[in-house]
């Protein structure tokens, strides 16, 4: 199954974004607010568990969950009350950055004095601050000991928020890397996915400089990311019968641990095109194997027969 798919294994910041966030503030003494959407499980485990551990969760009705940006900003004002500051991730980067934006770093660096500062970091870190570790990312696995600058290569990613995929994209080609980025959908349309495109370009443009041409990061069509249809849609979160199975089988027979709701859509179209493509194809593994955990809780009838299978 895997002669011609290669899948690299990495730590990143995307949905899970509320767990790492949350373990990366606690070794660096900072207090996290983490807002999860929904009810509040019977049992803790999996990355509510995590969360709790580590930070303060609050669980967020869905109707309110819905308006995400809203949500956040109101959640981050009570925690800053009166004396406190809010702002985005972005603009803390930006200002930290030697060619942040000029309106945003005076702005921060005029208000970040007072003695409480809250950050906003959106879902799936979906801005233009969280593409820098996407970009180093990139860097890294471009080294001659890993895939090498010269190797074409078709990476496959499974798309929550996108900016994982947006970052590769930006990455290979700054770096004039011979790199094909191709992204499953998984939240949104194809369309909504392609104005993300443009928007988190347009942000990363304006914050921040790189070696690319004006012309290179402009976001247009055909765009940095080929963006494709999970094999079986559906609802974001849902899963369809017979895909824990399949998990379970890819576990069995490889030792590579995906899940149903994430990197299984990468695994299947990286497997198509490892028997299809000349090139070689790799799939980039972006974690979300702990939500198997709260999977087992609302999908306890799947999970359910993988016991009946392993004692029969």
């Amino acid at each position: 199954m895997l002669s011609h798919v290669e899948v690299a294994k990495v730590r990143m910041l995307r949905l899970l974004v509320r767990h790492a966030t949350a373990v990366s503030c606690a070794e660096r003494g900072l207090k996290s607010h983490l807002l999860l959407r929904g009810e509040q499980p019977a049992t803790l485990t999996g990355y509510n568990l995590i969360s709790t551990l580590y930070g303060n969760v609050s669980y967020v009705p869905r109707s309110l969950y819905a308006r995400r940006e809203e949500m956040l900003l109101k959640h981050a004002r009570l925690v800053a009350r009166d004396s406190g500051f809010v702002f985005s991730l972005a603009d803390l980067e930006a200002s930290l950055s030697s060619h942040g934006c000029g309106e945003h770093s005076s702005h921060v660096d005029s208000l970040t004095k007072r003695s409480k500062k809250v950050a906003i970091i959106n879902e799936g870190a979906g801005d233009a601050a969280a593409l820098l570790g996407i970009l180093r990312l990139v860097e890294y696995l471009s080294q001659d000991h890993l895939f090498g600058k010269d190797q074409q290569l078709k990476i496959i990613i499974d798309a929550g928020t996108g900016t994982t995929a947006i970052g590769f994209g930006i990455g290979a080609v700054c770096l004039g890397l011979p790199w094909e980025v191709t992204a499953v959908i998984l939240a949104d349309t194809i369309d909504g996915y392609q104005k993300k495109e443009e928007t988190l370009i347009s942000e990363f443009r304006r914050c921040f400089t790189l070696q690319c041409s004006e012309q290179t990061l402009t976001g247009s069509e055909p765009g940095l990311v080929h963006w494709v249809e999970r094999r079986s849609p559906r609802k974001f979160g849902n899963i369809l019968k017979g895909e824990v199975e399949i998990c379970q089988k890819i576990a069995q027979e490889t030792g590579i641990l995906i899940d149903p709701v994430y990197t299984l859509a990468a695994w299947e179209l990286a497997s198509q095109l490892g028997q299809e493509e000349c090139a070689k194809v790799v799939m980039l593994h972006t974690g979300g194997t702990l939500g198997m955990f709260g999977l087992a809780q609302r999908y306890k009838s799947y999970f359910e027969m993988l016991k009946d299978e392993y004692c029969s």
